[in-house]
């Protein structure tokens, strides 16, 4: 009698969704629709995002309706459960150092002929720091003010920009210490990413996860002077705490995460559905009665992931005397606001059009092209993938995925993709052949070689 009426609410949310989103669109191919191939692509997105909710909808009601899967490591025999064999950090993190050394020449080697005066840091200098990195070397340096061009970077959160100034003094150099903190950060997310996939795959997908995370088309962006190396690194820590139910250590992490960069707050949505999972396996064991006291101390604890941006917004305020005056200079400066994941798809495939009629490749090729590609291929990967995954990593994903790909002035698909920690896994867990390995591995490897030579030359990678 429980599991029918767990599966007519699981019906009712989801039906209920399926005619809130289609109200939604059809408002918007009425009223807000520009050309047909615009509105055809948002549609075609929305049926794909639409296919992973029912996926992960149908993952979620598996694991409340059934046991558990047991570990990965419960077939293994004591030879290669010793800490070595079930933890190979010296292996991960040779590899991330041998990635970076290939990044950094590959950049180098990319490059137009302009960074090849000066030293080692000038050269890497010229290269590396491009887009939004500027704007953090220059937080670090002088916080944040409110005269000049620099009033803008209040829009940028400040935990890594603080990380910067403690490094400075060790390095005196903004740029080195930026590049010190996202790449050692690369190097323990390499780490967590594998630990974090341990929890439910085996060993050899769990390494696949490492690869695939590192070798996505924006994984330069986790050894430049940017903020996903950071954000990754809090995210999978929080994740890896919550999984081994360390609440409050998980949630203080998340509480990090959404202090380097807004999306991390949406880390509360995975770790109410992990505490929720928890309560309902208690309810389906009847042992909740017991367990009352912990189950309501992991609730409260979730208080704590909002405080991130909160800090954030007293930071604002502080500064300027407005808690939200961030969020004016985006929509007056940048044109950025919230708005529909699927009229993002819609207008980068008209300006994808446009660029391309009128000769201007690198506008189509380094920026619409890309952020297209990176929307509709995660998307698509995530369809059969939110079966083999843990339900809460889906429900992240599909909040992250509205809100990135949401903004009303997206330039930055591919790097805000490359940080969302479910990705990896997934496509790790569909290569699952030595075939659908090479070819995945291949395919990353030659479209991150190709984003990155248009970055260090300049293009319109964002």
């Amino acid at each position: 009698m429980e599991q029918l009426k767990e599966n007519k609410l699981m019906r009712t949310v989801l039906i209920t969704a399926a005619i809130l989103f289609a109200a939604v669109f059809c408002l918007y191919a009425f009223f807000r629709a520009e050309t047909v191939t615009g509105l055809i692509a948002a549609g075609a997105s929305l049926l794909l995002f639409a296919t992973v909710c029912i996926h992960t909808f149908d993952a979620c009601r598996r694991a409340i309706t059934e046991p558990g899967l047991p570990s990965p490591d419960a077939s293994l025999g004591r030879r290669s459960l010793r800490f070595d064999k079930r933890h190979p950090w010296l292996r991960i993190l040779l590899f991330m150092v041998f990635t970076r050394l290939v990044l950094f020449a590959a950049g180098y080697a990319f490059s137009a002929g302009e960074v090849y005066e000066g030293g080692i840091l000038d050269t890497m200098r010229t290269a590396w720091l491009r887009t939004d990195s500027p704007s953090y070397l220059g937080i670090a340096e002088n916080w944040y003010v409110t005269e000049g061009d620099p009033r803008f970077h209040i829009v940028f959160f400040p935990l890594y920009p603080i990380f910067i100034r403690l490094f400075n003094f060790l390095t005196g150099d903004s740029f080195a210490s930026a590049m010190v903190v996202s790449n050692l950060c690369a190097m323990v997310s390499a780490v967590l990413v594998y630990e974090v996939a341990a929890l439910d795959h085996d060993r050899d997908t769990a390494l696949r996860a490492v690869k695939f995370t590192f070798l996505s088309p924006a994984a330069f962006f986790f050894a430049a002077p940017m903020t996903e190396s950071l954000f990754l690194t809090c995210c999978l820590a929080a994740v890896l705490c919550v999984r081994k139910k360390k609440y409050l250590f998980g949630c203080l992490l998340a509480a990090l995460a959404a202090f380097t960069r807004s999306l991390g707050a949406l880390l509360l949505a995975f770790v109410f559905i992990e505490w929720l999972q928890d309560v309902l396996e208690a309810r389906r064991l009847e042992t909740l009665k017991e367990n009352r006291k912990p189950f309501t101390l992991r609730f409260l604890c979730m208080f704590l992931v909002p405080l991130g941006l909160l800090g954030y917004i007293y930071i604002n305020y502080a500064v300027t005397g407005d808690p939200f005056r961030f969020m004016q200079y985006q929509r007056e400066h940048w044109n950025q606001g919230f708005g529909l994941f699927f009229e993002t798809a819609a207008y980068q495939t008209d300006y994808l059009l446009s660029t391309f009629a009128e000769g201007d490749l690198r506008q189509a090729f380094g920026l619409w092209l890309p952020n297209l590609i990176m929307s509709f291929g995660a998307l698509i990967l995530m369809i059969p993938a939110a079966k083999r995954l843990r339900p809460s990593y889906s429900v992240f994903f599909i909040a992250y995925f509205m809100i990135a790909i949401g903004a009303t002035w997206l330039l930055s698909a591919p790097r805000y993709l490359a940080a969302c920690f479910p990705l990896g896994i997934a496509l790790a867990a569909l290569a699952d052949t030595k075939r659908k390995d090479a070819v995945f591995t291949l395919v990353s490897f030659l479209m991150l070689c190709a984003y990155l030579a248009m970055y260090v030359n300049g293009w319109p990678v964002y």
